[in-house]
Formats: structure tokens, C-alpha cells, sequence
């Protein structure tokens, strides 16, 4: 009996120092990812801001011949920097656990239409037309604009991605809520799949999927958001692939 009970001091004593050493691994790790986010995003930073001189002529006119190529750059900045926003927020989510948002009084008809102006020609070049109808409607509300921002802008690359004829259409709604809804015209739905790409892990259960797979952190990471901010995040997609996301937040 005393050595099955010294057997079991051991393996619970083991146990605990391993599980403390798996602690200490993810938040080394955590610490490190930390560090790269940050330090990935003062670059991005600079570039972005570099980007947006040459097209607001800080440093002189820009050959028309030239402009598409620096809309393209200014496009693709603007994703590479809500792709390190968007890592350092899951770090902070997953890892962290302290993901804390920095709420100020918001307008949201100006954050929606700043982030549709930034992505109007990727989706002229891809030969899309992007309809707007009712952003002035959109009230102001208290919020984070930076994540809220990117929570937007995965909406409208999601639909880009997705989308395999038609318009995208953005409507918003300001009754009770602020609601700001992306239409679009996708492939037929397999079963379950509005409900898993709001899963912020589903890309990583199923990687045989393309379509699934490759919605990345984009929708998962934005509905985690959108519940931090007391709103929500939905997708629904009908049997011939017409869907619709939609970003609800309680008006303040």
C-alpha cells in the first residue's frame, strides 16, 4: 500500500512539473510571437505611410502610368498590416489571454467608407463591382476603430475571395443596432460550413478543403471581435450560394 501511495505521489508530482513546463513553453512562445508581431508591424507601418504620400502627392504628382501600381501597393500594405494586426491579436487572445480593446466614440459611416475606399480598385481589377448603399445612415458608437476596422475589411475580402458572380453589395441598418451587411453570390455551401467559417480553428481541422481552409483568420478571428465588442458576427449562405455577412453592434 505505501508503495502504491509513494507511486502516486511521483506520477501526480511528475505530472504537475510537466504540465508547469508546458505552461512555461507557450508563454516563452507567446512572448516571442509578441516581440515579432510588434516588431513586423513598425516596417509595415512606414511603408503604409510612404505609400499614402506618394498618392496624396506629398512628394510630387504620380504619373498616371504609375498610380494603378501604387494603388495595388497601397492595397496590399493596407492587408499585410491587418494580417500583423490580426496575429497579434490572436497571440494576445489565444495565447495571452489579455486581449483588451481600446474603446473610443467611433463613426462608423467614415471607418466603413475608409475601408471600402481602400479596397475599391482590388476589386475593379478583379473585375467586381462593388455597390454601397447607406453608410451615412450608420451612427457613431463607442468602439476599437483599429479592430473594428480589420473586422470590416475580412468581411469584404472574404465576399472578394468568395464571390463567383454579381455585384458585392455593403447595406447597413441602424435601427436598435448598427448593422453593416456584405452580399454576395459564392459557390454552393457544403453542410455546415456558414457556421465553420466563423470558427476561428476550422482551417486548421480541415485543411483538404480549399475553400475552407483558406478563409484563414479572417472571419473566425472577426467574430471573436465582434463578441469582445458585445455585438456579433454572422454568415449565411442559402442552398444556391447567395450569402451574407453581417457585423452587429449595440448602439452606445
Amino acid at each position: 500500500m505505501r508503495a502504491l501511495l509513494l507511486l502516486a505521489c511521483g506520477f501526480a508530482a511528475g505530472w504537475a512539473a510537466a504540465a508547469w513546463r508546458a505552461r512555461r513553453l507557450t508563454q516563452t512562445r507567446a512572448r516571442m510571437l509578441s516581440f515579432v508581431s510588434h516588431e513586423l508591424n513598425t516596417p509595415v507601418t512606414s511603408l503604409r505611410m510612404t505609400v499614402s504620400n506618394f498618392l496624396n502627392g506629398v512628394f510630387g504628382p504620380v504619373p498616371e502610368e504609375q498610380k494603378p501600381w501604387f494603388d495595388l501597393l497601397n492595397e496590399q500594405m493596407s492587408r499585410l498590416g491587418a494580417l500583423v494586426g490580426d496575429l497579434r491579436d490572436f497571440i494576445h487572445l489565444e495565447m495571452h489571454r489579455d486581449l483588451q480593446l481600446n474603446r473610443e466614440r467611433v463613426r462608423l459611416c467614415e471607418l466603413s467608407q475608409k475601408v471600402v475606399d481602400e479596397l475599391r480598385e482590388g476589386f475593379a481589377r478583379a473585375d467586381i463591382v462593388l455597390q454601397v448603399e447607406g453608410l451615412d445612415a450608420l451612427p457613431e458608437t463607442e468602439a476599437d476603430p483599429e479592430r473594428i476596422e480589420r473586422v470590416l475589411f475580412a468581411m469584404l475580402l472574404h465576399a472578394r475571395k468568395f464571390r463567383l458572380r454579381g455585384p458585392v453589395r455593403v447595406l447597413t441598418a441602424a435601427s436598435g443596432a448598427a448593422r453593416i451587411e456584405v452580399r454576395y453570390e459564392g459557390p454552393k455551401p457544403e453542410p455546415g460550413y456558414a457556421q465553420a467559417a466563423l470558427d476561428l480553428y476550422y482551417p486548421a481541422r480541415r485543411p483538404e478543403s480549399q475553400v475552407l481552409a483558406s478563409t484563414g483568420l479572417g472571419l473566425g478571428l472577426a467574430a471573436r471581435v465582434a463578441e469582445l465588442h458585445g455585438g456579433r458576427m454572422t454568415l449565411e449562405v442559402d442552398p444556391d450560394g447567395r450569402a451574407a455577412i453581417a457585423l452587429e453592434l449595440i448602439r452606445s
